[in-house]
């Protein structure tokens, strides 16, 4: 289970295309910041934290010359913020594409013999030339299936085989993680095999602002004909709101970006606000945005032939509000009374300079 608290990848659905290995491979490199808080833990080395206790972690992803286990090779390394030679999980990551009928990419998790041995290895070329097969294990059961999601990778562990090798097989991991361009998020759950019984939980998500900044998830369906009817999945994204980006692209070729802001917003001199906000990426100009309350846990832009649905996602549960399906529509024609075409800006801050809706 140490392996894997902070790797992660995805699950699920949506076609897999040959480039995907390559972009997650450009994508997941870097080094990585986050803050890790315990939500609930049976662990006493990690309650000795104490509940809602952070810590700050560092996670280092390169690649890797390992022709010996696969043509698209990460080693991972992660540590204490202030401490980078007492490492915290160390490890190989093969990707390759799934196999059908799981789609995505497929993400084999390995762990090291000696792990001290291979300590900075991504900095160690020379050392990389003496590591073989022999030297690694690999960590059965816990493959990682990634999916792309406009320009995320999101997933994680698939049932129950990840097994916690802390209390002699009684208890599985559940990992999840989502990675972006500015948007690295990590869930690590421990639970009972049995009685699927919630032991262990931890977040980690990027350092700057944990206390602050909220995770929101959202749902980005499209329409080929404007009607709701026709309306189908598109897409769903991850993105924080001190700004976060996701960006997209419509079945008929519009490459679009969304924008959460909240307290990070630069025009907003006398009132808080939660702000979506939609633009086009090639001409980078808005097309459409939403706000409300800024502690809202939901926001939506019903353009018609778009619909995009946002809710915060909870750390000790999980729930997207954005996924309850019973709740959209009502969601959608709450919001679209607030969906307006362009933002400007006064001395108050925003100001609607359109009516409501975009249409194809």
């Amino acid at each position: 289970m140490l392996l894997l608290a902070s790797v992660a990848a995805v699950v699920t659905a949506g076609p897999i295309l040959s480039s995907d290995v390559d972009s997650l491979e450009k994508m997941w490199p870097g080094v990585r910041d986050s803050t890790e808080e315990v939500f609930v833990s049976s662990d006493p080395s990690v309650t000795a934290w104490g509940e809602g206790a952070e810590k700050r972690v560092r996670t280092v992803v390169a690649p890797v010359e390992a022709s010996w286990l696969g043509q698209h090779v990460l080693y991972l390394e992660e540590f204490l913020h202030d401490d980078p030679d007492s490492i915290r999980r160390q490890l190989l990551l093969e990707l390759q594409p799934a196999e059908p009928p799981a789609v995505g990419v497929r993400v084999r998790v390995y762990s090291f013999k000696e792990p001290q041995r291979w300590i900075h290895l991504n900095r160690r070329p020379k050392l990389l030339t003496n590591l073989h097969r022999a030297e690694v294990v690999k960590a059965e059961g816990c493959d990682l299936l990634l999916k792309k999601e406009g320009d995320q990778f999101t997933g994680g562990t698939v049932g129950r085989g990840c097994i916690d090798i802390r209390d002699g097989g009684a208890r599985y991991v559940e990992y999840r993680l989502v990675v972006g361009e500015d948007l690295y998020w990590y869930r690590r759950r421990v639970l009972l095999r049995k009685a699927n019984d919630l032991q262990e939980e931890v977040f980690g998500f990027n350092f700057f602002e944990l206390n602050d900044a909220r995770l929101f998830a959202c749902r980005v369906d499209w329409s080929s004909s404007g009607r709701k009817s026709d309306l189908r999945l598109l897409a769903k994204l991850e993105l924080h709101d001190q700004g976060g980006k996701a960006r997209f692209v419509t079945p008929d070729g519009r490459k679009l970006e969304l924008t959460l802001h909240s307290q990070d917003w630069p025009f907003m001199a006398d009132r808080d606000a939660l702000i979506l906000l939609l633009q086009d990426q090639v001409q980078n100009v808005p097309l459409a945005s939403a706000w409300t309350e800024i502690d809202s846990d939901d926001i939506a832009i019903n353009l018609g032939w778009l619909h995009i649905t946002c809710g915060s996602l909870v750390p000790e549960t999980d729930e997207l509000v954005a996924s309850r399906q019973e709740r959209m529509p009502a969601l959608a024609q709450c919001f679209a009374s607030r969906t307006r075409v362009l933002m400007s800006r006064n001395n108050r801050g925003l100001n609607l300079s359109g009516t409501s809706i975009i249409r194809k």
